[in-house]
């Protein structure tokens, strides 16, 4: 009886960890309840200005109907303003429709930047497709209670599940590390790739790497899902290489993979501080 119980707790908690996985991407893409707020208010000059305080740590993007869209980084944005005792009709004193989307859309992506695998340095790892995801999601094989080291260079978005990550890279791509069972990053915090940011679960560890796309976009606001999923070329003993489904490599976190993101200051920062060790 004991056993039997055991079994039928056992299988809960599997359909529970799948239907929450199942569920986890999406659910990390929504915007935080509060994170983004809008004000008029009057300015030193007297001029009256909409303000978009982003009280998140990545970007966002603004879709107002019957206007234009707008780019909402971190901090205090002004969106519009009316010069003291200017006389014009004001677009924005009535109500309009309007949604927010993670991120911008990316000027500079690249999908031959090269990537580390989330395991350390010379250590082997794989993927396969996860199931539980509606889109393209990497799992990989990674024991239960190992650590999970991040795949690129970036910072840390807010999210409403602490197990979730959610890291923005500087070419405005996104990382999303699922269903962990331990995550050690702060929301703000920078990320360095390579750094370790957590702790595998019993489905190990899914991945998934987008961005929002313009081709999605139409009129300023998407018909669909606004998001596009790629799989990017890791750095490993073998290269930098698309790594097949199902097959294993070594993993290579070197200077050059390091300082890619990196400012030529940082660069040099990083590079001197390595030479004293």
């Amino acid at each position: 009886m004991a056993q039997h119980l055991k079994f039928i707790i056992l299988f809960a908690f599997s359909l529970s960890a799948c239907h929450i996985s199942a569920q986890s991407l999406r659910k990390l893409m929504e915007r935080p309840f509060g994170i983004i707020e809008s004000k008029w208010e009057t300015n030193t000059q007297g001029d009256r200005e909409l303000n978009y305080y982003n009280e998140d740590y990545c970007d966002y993007y603004l879709y107002r109907m019957n206007d234009r869209s707008y780019n909402l980084t971190p901090g205090k944005n002004t969106i519009f303003k009316i010069e003291k005792n200017a006389s014009f009709e004001n677009s924005f004193k009535s109500a309009s429709s309007y949604r927010y989307y993670r991120g911008k859309f990316p000027k500079d992506f690249q999908i031959g930047t090269p990537y580390a695998l989330p395991v350390k340095d010379g250590q082997k790892t794989g993927w396969q497709t996860d199931p539980r995801e509606p889109v393209k999601t990497l799992n990989f094989r990674i024991k239960e209670g190992d650590t999970i080291y991040a795949t690129r260079s970036g910072v840390a978005c807010t999210t409403a599940n602490p197990r979730q990550l959610l890291i923005y890279h500087p070419d405005q791509t996104f990382a999303a590390y699922l269903v962990m069972s331990e995550n050690f990053i702060q929301p703000g915090e920078e990320v360095q790739v390579g750094q370790a940011i957590g702790k595998a679960g019993p489905l190990r560890v899914s991945i998934s790497f987008f961005f929002l796309d313009e081709n999605k976009f139409k009129g300023g606001e998407s018909s669909g899902y606004p998001y596009s999923h790629f799989i990017p070329v890791f750095r490993t003993t073998q290269g930098d290489v698309k790594l097949k489904e199902k097959t294993i490599y070594q993993a290579v976190i070197d200077d050059e993979l390091i300082t890619q993101d990196m400012s030529k200051r940082d660069k040099k920062k990083y590079m001197k501080h390595k030479n004293q060790k």
